[in-house]
């Protein structure tokens, strides 16, 4: 570029920068352009929760779980047990004297036969209604009649031994196929299930993690053996569970008072993934201890992996299930069968000749 073109460029420059500048006003602001800082979008990881049994915690595939609860009271005191070990839950609860009998809710492995089943007792309302389902008793007496109507209320179809029809008569069965005594009785729980497979599965009741080290009870006291007292003033092995720990099966065992084992009728002993106790608050029912479970609270006890956690209890509504917390966060099963104990509390008003007061729990 020749020196007289670049001078002339210079000038038009300089005249052009002048002629913008002066269509400014003085006292008009000068617009500061900021750069603005990029965006950045937060990424939310999705929480999916994994399909589980409701009664388990066991993972299944999505759909597969379909039918009703099939639940049965059946007798402590006559053994050996049908089918008991093959139960999701049992829910063992005080009877008057000293004793104690089990509500078992089956759903993920239902057998042919259970038993042998027992009386319906007034707190069986409050322990059955959340698993709804069907519910299999040999009877009741006349005062506790308004307590077992109310199940229906609730969702529970009920069948009963001495109410039978010719509708379920071949779901019952005896031992000796003569009716001679109430703990004789069989119930057909399959065949049961299938006659209702239009009813709705259960509820989840417990809350389940499938890593063990996510396991509430994980950061618990180490255990050897657990120990669920019904009454203060007994302890025979009607009113005592005695858990030992297996850490090879990592199961706990369930043994009688002097250690033997507790087997059913097939010969395997009773065993479990998930020990729970809560003290309740008893209350006298014409001379039936009754737990008052319905909106009330407590301390718990959790065992899962060979350690155990002191925790609280919440109840609801009739068809809630319970709540356990640790530290106000719900307590966390490891997947598998669960037996639930419901011993009664320091305040009960049930103290009468026909229980022997609190129970407790100790383990070590």
């Amino acid at each position: 570029m020749s020196l007289g073109i670049m001078s002339r460029a210079v000038a038009l420059t300089v005249v052009v920068g002048l002629t913008l500048a002066g269509c400014a006003r003085p006292d008009e602001p000068v617009e500061e352009v900021v750069e603005s800082e990029p965006v950045v979008e937060e990424t939310v990881e999705e929480v999916v929760e994994v399909p589980r049994h409701p009664l388990t915690g066991e993972e299944v595939m999505e759909g597969s779980v379909t039918g009703p609860a099939v639940m049965a009271k059946i007798d402590h005191e006559n053994r050996p047990y049908v089918n008991l070990h093959r139960a999701d839950i049992v829910i063992q609860q005080l009877i008057p004297q000293n004793g104690t009998r089990y509500l078992a809710i089956f759903h993920s492995d239902v057998p042919d036969q259970v038993g042998y089943v027992r009386s319906f007792r007034p707190h069986d309302l409050y322990m059955a209604s959340p698993f709804q389902g069907l519910l299999a008793s040999s009877g009741m007496f006349a005062l506790v009649v308004p307590f077992w109507e109310d199940t229906a209320d609730a969702g529970v179809r009920n069948y009963v031994w001495d109410y039978r029809t010719a509708d379920d008569r071949d779901l019952w069965s005896t031992v000796d196929k003569n009716y001679a005594m109430a703990s004789s009785v069989l119930f057909a729980a399959a065949e049961a299930q299938a006659a209702n497979s239009a009813l709705a599965p259960p509820q989840q009741y417990f809350d389940y993690v499938s890593d063990p080290a996510e396991v509430t009870a994980s950061s618990g006291q180490d255990i050897t053996q657990f120990t669920t007292y019904f009454s203060e003033s007994a302890t025979n092995n009607y009113v005592t569970s005695v858990w030992e720990w297996n850490a090879t099966t990592g199961l706990f065992d369930k043994t009688f008072i002097n250690g033997d084992p507790v087997v059913v009728e097939s010969g395997e002993q009773l065993s479990v993934t998930n020990l729970v106790a809560i003290s309740v608050e008893h209350d006298d029912f014409v001379g039936q201890p009754t737990a008052r479970l319905l909106n009330g609270a407590g301390p718990a006890w959790v065992a899962t992996g060979g350690k155990v956690i002191e925790a609280d209890w919440e109840g609801g509504a009739l068809t809630e299930p319970i709540r356990l917390l640790s530290g106000g966060e719900p307590v966390a099963l490891a997947p598998g069968k669960t037996w639930f104990m419901i011993f009664p509390g320091d305040a009960s008003t049930a103290r009468t000749a026909a229980w022997g007061g609190p129970g407790s729990v100790e383990y070590r």
